[in-house]
């Protein structure tokens, strides 16, 4: 069985993860994945641990089953050699710094004329339009200015894993998968935009959003922020001010970490239902739930007295104890794990989730394995991520260039070719 993309050639212009990381999803699904690098490579090949000088963690978790050309984009030679390969090509992936793509003449004017039928993905920080459409975006920085990042009376905390990139990654690879099932019907390119802006509101649209009839305390919160720290406000006053705004029903007392007499469980009863049963496992109570037309004088003292209510019941047991009681009441319930643990994870293992390549430096390295199991286009790990400039030479020769071009430029320190 082949993959859904096999014969799509798709070009990378891409740095970090959100780029590298849609590509990467793409070539899974047996899509021709040119990673097109600067001499020194994809900044990714020195994030986290170095297993080389040119081999980092955070490059070969998302670059596998692509090739590598390493080459000076601003070399007239090398502009038309990356050129002749888009006018042979399906997708286009770009990341490049505000304003760059134009300068290099990589942008989608440029490559549209080229190829008509085209499809130019465009990953940015910020959007394109907007005051702040030509400023730089990392996901560190969009998870302050998007509200993403946790509140603590310390101020705000960064999420640990990079989730706004990702999820601007996988939206991206949805939506080159869109424009290419486009082209199928009607025959034409077309250019896209996805912004690590936009990925952030979307991992919070359970809560940005608003219905006029109802958004008077975020309103008010909102006016209150506009000045808060300028007339001495902490992040204690602010938190306090933040839940004042919010509404709130039975659900908090029953979602999230609680503590058990010896270690930490992790609760998912998100509804009425659900939230009964659970009840009924603790042997607890909660009017809010089981009084037609009870309404608390204050609901969120309820809710929160509530809350710990759960919890005193919770530590007098054990961990082992109450798991299985929860699951046999069909309560969403899970001990709590970190990273190290999920390599020898039982659950992860039976569902193949985790796979191993060998890379011709590195050797055997485990990885997420691909996303989505498929009856019959299959997804599938066919080569490591690329050395630098593994294949500069083999695509330069696609695009036309002859052996006699590549060697001068190998010469002048134009192209990196293979060690």
């Amino acid at each position: 069985m082949t993959g859904a993309l096999t014969g799509i050639r798709v070009i990378e212009f891409g740095r970090f993860i959100a780029a590298p990381y849609c590509c990467q999803l793409l070539a899974d699904a047996g899509a021709d994945v040119i990673k097109v690098e600067p001499l020194i490579g994809d900044d990714a090949r020195r994030n986290g641990e170095k297993y080389t000088s040119s081999e980092g963690q955070q490059f070969l978790n998302k670059n596998r089953n692509k090739r590598s050309i390493a080459c000076d984009i601003s070399d007239p030679t090398v502009v038309s050699a990356l050129k002749n390969l888009v006018s042979k090509s399906d997708v286009v992936v770009a990341n490049f710094r505000p304003g760059q793509a134009e300068k290099l003449g990589f942008d989608y004017r440029t490559l549209q004329k080229i190829n008509p039928k085209l499809i130019y993905a465009e990953n940015t920080g910020f959007g394109p339009r907007g005051p702040l459409a030509t400023n730089a975006g990392m996901d560190m920085a969009l998870q302050g200015y998007s509200g993403l990042a946790p509140l603590t009376t310390h101020g705000p905390i960064p999420l640990v894993d990079p989730v706004i990139d990702y999820s601007a990654a996988m939206l991206m690879a949805w939506g080159i998968s869109t424009a290419l099932f486009h082209r199928e019907r009607k025959g034409e390119g077309q250019k896209l935009d996805v912004s690590l802006l936009q990925a952030a509101l979307v991992l919070q649209n359970n809560n940005i959003n608003s219905a006029a009839a109802f958004d008077e305390h975020r309103v008010e919160f909102a006016n209150y922020l506009k000045d808060a720290f300028t007339q001495g406000a902490t992040w204690e006053d602010v938190l306090s001010r933040q839940s004042q705004s919010k509404l709130q029903g039975a659900t908090a007392a029953y979602y999230g970490f609680f503590r058990t007499a010896d270690q930490v469980l992790c609760l998912g009863a998100g509804g009425s239902v659900v939230q009964k049963r659970l009840l009924k496992v603790l042997g607890l109570t909660d009017p809010l739930l089981e009084t037609e037309g009870f309404q608390p004088d204050d609901l969120r003292l309820h809710v929160n007295e509530q809350r710990i209510r759960v919890e005193q019941r919770l530590m007098e047991q054990s961990l082992e104890h109450w798991m299985p009681l929860l699951l046999a009441a069909d309560v969403p319930a899970s001990r709590v794990n970190l990273k190290a643990q999920l390599l020898e994870n039982e659950q992860v293992l039976a569902n193949h989730y985790l796979s191993q390549m060998s890379h011709p430096v590195v050797g055997d390295v485990t990885v997420v394995s691909p996303p989505v199991q498929f009856s019959k286009t299959t997804l599938e790990i066919r080569t490591p991520s690329p050395t630098l400039g593994q294949h500069t030479v083999e695509v330069l020769r696609e695009a036309g260039i002859p052996d006699g071009t590549i060697e001068s430029l190998a010469s002048e320190g134009k192209i990196k070719k293979p060690a």
